[in-house]
């Protein structure tokens, strides 16, 4: 599934603002996920992502990547990242969803693709934040959702071309417990196959959707989620590339 062209800017500008308030209060605090990252250079990082993708909007060429002009120096990571993503959500808005734009998959060179990625970003960040400053809150459900197709069809795809002798050990169903969405995946010898639905599976992990996305991007451990079958396939995941 996905959400709508609008709903996608709206999560960008509030995920942004929830991940600044912890960038002032907690510049210093470690993000786990990302080794030798602080809160500080996450921000960094999310504000040069926005600069980038608003310049392929800006183009509009679907088959060149463009070169981005580096950050001014504002001082300030937090009103950078701020200000990069304000300057993305308006060319988005002004440009339209079927506006043409370079992005790094094989396919949908549209502004809705980049909308897509840049708030499913922001959303894992911000939970990277929370996890560094203590707290977490959940990412929106049907955001979630629809964070965990794109993981499937787009990140674990291409990352797998690159990845023959991938493996995850057995078939894996994610099932939703406040959404009625859940998936069948397996990876045998780097060749992805999924599908939608519930279905027979090696193992089964059941959580909130937004646990279940995070544990797609190795934020959350199969721990948190209720496990029935091997645990082997579900700490495979994570050996799984990115």
């Amino acid at each position: 599934m996905t959400l709508a062209y609008t709903a996608y800017l709206d999560v960008i500008g509030e995920e942004v603002s929830r991940l600044a308030e912890i960038v002032r209060s907690n510049p210093k605090g470690q993000v786990t996920a990302c080794p030798g990252w602080s809160v500080d250079r996450l921000a960094w990082h999310l504000a040069g992502v926005f600069r980038s993708w608003a310049t392929q909007v800006a183009v509009g060429d679907p088959e060149s990547f463009v070169s981005t002009d580096e950050l001014p120096d504002l001082g300030d990571s937090a009103a950078a990242m701020e200000v990069e993503a304000t300057h993305l959500i308006r060319l988005l808005e002004d440009k339209g969803p079927d506006a043409a734009s370079w992005n790094w998959s094989d396919e949908d060179y549209t502004t809705t693709w980049v909308a897509r990625r840049t708030a499913l970003e922001s959303a894992v960040h911000r939970v990277d934040a929370e996890l560094a400053d203590g707290t977490q809150h959940d990412i929106d459900c049907e955001l979630a959702v629809d964070g965990i197709d794109e993981r499937l069809e787009v990140h674990l795809r291409l990352a797998l071309v690159g990845d023959p002798e991938a493996n995850l050990g057995g078939s894996l169903c994610l099932v939703c417990s406040d959404n009625d969405a859940a998936w069948v995946v397996g990876v045998e010898h780097g060749r992805l196959r999924w599908r939608h639905g519930r279905g027979p599976a090696d193992t089964a992990l059941v959580g909130r959707a937004s646990d279940l996305f995070l544990y797609t991007w190795n934020r959350v451990q199969p721990a948190k989620l209720e496990l029935t079958g091997s645990q082997v396939v579900a700490d495979g995941w994570r050996h799984l590339p990115c």
